[in-house]
C-alpha cells in the first residue's frame, strides 16, 4: 500500500545515526555472534491439522511433524467446514495447532476465519490457539522446511545469534546507493543484546553481487513497500530463492508478502482477486530458501508492527506461536476488547476507508510459517513497563511505569493518530496484569491519570478486556498518549506513569 512509502524515510535518518561500516557480516564477525538457543515449548495440547490435499502431498513433513510432537493429535482439515470444527476445538483447547495446507488454499479470507475461530474457544476476546502454517513450492520444499525446523531444534543446525535489518529501498539514496551499518535504530534494545547491522540502499542497490550481504544472520527483517511477488526495488521472489541466508527466523514488514497464491488487491478503491505464480511467490521463496520460520501478511501490511513482534520476542523470549498471538491480541485490543468482525473479500468489495481499518484488517492477517512452539531466544531485554494491582474498597488500581524505553516501537499505536501532532502515530501503553481478584463484575474502567516529568499527559482509554489463558485471569488495557513525533513522546521517560481505576 502507498501508505508504507511514508515508513521508507527512516534510512535518511538512519544515515545520519550511525557510522558507514564496511566489511560487515565478515566470517570472523559470524562466528563472534554465536547461535540462537533453539528449543520447542513443551506446553499442550498441540495439535496437527492438514487438508486433505495437503496431507496426500505432504506425508513425510506431517509425519516428520508428529516425531518432533509425539503427543500431538492429528487430524484432517475441511476447509469448508471450519464451523464445524469450533466444538472440536474446544474440546481439545489445543495450545498450539499446525496446519499442513497447499499454497492455494491459504489466502487472507481464510487467515481472517482461522483467527476469529482461534479466538472462539472461551468467552474472551483474545487468540486461545497459537497456530502456524507448513506449506511450500513442492512436497520436497516442504519437507526441507519441516527438517530445518527439526534440525534446529536437535542442534544439528545452528541459527547465527545476530541480526539483520534490511530497512529496504530508500528514495533519497543514489539509485545504486548501498549502506550497511552497525546498530539499529528501530531494534535498539535488541540491538544492545547481540550483534545487529541495518542495511539501506538504493532504487536500484540490491544488486545480485549483493545477497550475500544478508547472510550471517538468524533473524533477518524486510521493510518497504511490497506485493505478493517482491520487495518494491529490493528483492523478487525468484531472488528470495538465490540469497545465501544462513538458517534463520524471517519477519517481513512489506504489504502481501506472505502470499502464496491468491490475494486481492485493493488500491483500485474495490477488491480485485489476483493470484501470483509459485515460482514467483516472495514467501514461496524464502520458505524455499533456509528459513526456519518467516512471519508476514496476507494483505497491506505495516511497517511497525512487525518490529513490535521482534521487540516481544526480545523481552519475552517466547514462542512464535506466541509472538504472533501477541499481534493479533494486540488488534483485537486496539478494536476496543472486543471479538474481531471481519468480512471476507470477494470481487468488488469496498476498500477499507480509513487508515486505521487498513492497518487493523492488515495486521490482522500476519500469519506465522513455521511451528507455532518454537523457540529462539531467551529475554534479553527489560520489559517495557512494571505493573502493579492494589486492590481497593470497590475498585482495583493498576499502577504501570515506564521501565524500558528502549523498547522503542512497543510504545507506538500504529493505527490511531487523532492524539499525534504531527500527524503520525499516537504512543500506547500495553499493560497487562495478572487478576487476583475474586470478582470479576466490572462496572467502568477509567484512566485516573498519566503522567511523565511531573506533567499530565493527552491520553484517552482505546480498549480493555480480561482473559482466560492457562488457568490464568489476565486484564488487558490499552492507552493511547500524546505523540510528538516519530516515535517520539514524553511518555518514553523512566518512570513515567499511568493510573487505571477498575471498580464495581
Amino acid at each position: 500500500m502507498k501508505m508504507n512509502r511514508a515508513f521508507l524515510v527512516l534510512p535518511i535518518m538512519m544515515s545520519v545515526l550511525f557510522l558507514l561500516s564496511t566489511g560487515c557480516g565478515t566470517k570472523a564477525e559470524r562466528e563472534e555472534a554465536g547461535h540462537l538457543p533453539v528449543s520447542l515449548d513443551g506446553r499442550g495440547p498441540y495439535l496437527i491439522l492438514h487438508t486433505a490435499r495437503a496431507g496426500a502431498d505432504y506425508g513425510q513433513a506431517v509425519e516428520l511433524a508428529r516425531r518432533m510432537h509425539p503427543d500431538a493429535g492429528v487430524a484432517e482439515l475441511d476447509l469448508s467446514g471450519l464451523d464445524l470444527l469450533q466444538s472440536r476445538l474446544r474440546e481439545l483447547r489445543p495450545h498450539y495447532c499446525l496446519i499442513f495446507i497447499k499454497p492455494d488454499e491459504l489466502d487472507v479470507n481464510l487467515a481472517w476465519k482461522w483467527l476469529a475461530l482461534s479466538a472462539a474457544l472461551d468467552d474472551d476476546p483474545f487468540v486461545d490457539v497459537r497456530t502456524g502454517f507448513i506449506t511450500g513450492e513442492s512436497p520436497s520444499a516442504v519437507l526441507r522446511f519441516v527438517k530445518r525446523i527439526d534440525d534446529a531444534v536437535r542442534g544439528a543446525l545452528k541459527l547465527p545469534a545476530a541480526l539483520i535489518d534490511n530497512l529496504g529501498p530508500n528514495s533519497g539514496m543514489q539509485k545504486d546507493g548501498w549502506l550497511k551499518q552497525r546498530g539499529s535504530f528501530m531494534l535498539p534494545a535488541l540491538a544492545a543484546a547481540i550483534p545487529t547491522h541495518t542495511i539501506s540502499h538504493g532504487p536500484e542497490g540490491f544488486t545480485k553481487e549483493r545477497l550475500g550481504e544478508m547472510g550471517g544472520a538468524g533473524l533477518i527483517h524486510f521493510g518497504g513497500h511490497g506485493y505478493p511477488d517482491r520487495v518494491v526495488d529490493c528483492l523478487n521472489g525468484p531472488f528470495a530463492r538465490r540469497v545465501p541466508f544462513s538458517p534463520s527466523v524471517v519477519f517481513n514488514g512489506a504489504c502481501y508478502t506472505g502470499v502464496t497464491g491468491r490475494w486481492f488487491d485493493i488500491e483500485t478503491g474495490a477488491a480485485r482477486p489476483r493470484s501470483v505464480p509459485p515460482a514467483h511467490a516472495f514467501s514461496l521463496g524464502i520458505l524455499a530458501n533456509q528459513a526456519v520460520a518467516y512471519l508476514a501478511a496476507l494483505h497491506p501490511d505495516h511497517g511497525i508492527p512487525v518490529y513490535q513482534e521482534m521487540d516481544f520476542l526480545a523481552y519475552t523470549g517466547s514462542s512464535l506461536g506466541e509472538v504472533m498471538k501477541h499481534t493479533h491480541d494486540g488488534v483485537i485490543l486496539a478494536w476496543g476488547g472486543k471479538p474481531l468482525s471481519l468480512k471476507p473479500l470477494e470481487e468488488g468489495s469496498p476498500s477499507p476507508r480509513t487508515p486505521a481499518e487498513i492497518m487493523l484488517t492488515g495486521t490482522a492477517s500476519r500469519v506465522l510459517f513455521g511451528d507455532p512452539a518454537l523457540k529462539v531466544m531467551e529475554p534479553v531485554t527489560a520489559p517495557p513497563l512494571d505493573a502493579k494491582l492494589t486492590p481497593e474498597s470497590g475498585r482495583v488500581i493498576i499502577t504501570a511505569r515506564v521501565k524500558n524505553p528502549a523498547l522503542k516501537t512497543t510504545f507506538s499505536d500504529t493505527y490511531y493518530a487523532d492524539l499525534s501532532r504531527t500527524g503520525q502515530f499516537n504512543d500506547r501503553l500495553l499493560i497487562t496484569c495478572e487478576w487476583t481478584e475474586r470478582w470479576r463484575d466490572v462496572g467502568g474502567v477509567a484512566v485516573e491519570s498519566l503522567k511523565a516529568r511531573g506533567e499530565e499527559l493527552p491520553r484517552r482509554l482505546v480498549g480493555w478486556a480480561f482473559e482466560e489463558d492457562g488457568g490464568r485471569t489476565l486484564f488487558h488495557v490499552q492507552v493511547d498518549v500524546l505523540s510528538t513525533g516519530y516515535l517520539e513522546s514524553p511518555l518514553r521517560t523512566p518512570g513515567a506513569e499511568c493510573r487505571v481505576v477498575v471498580s464495581r
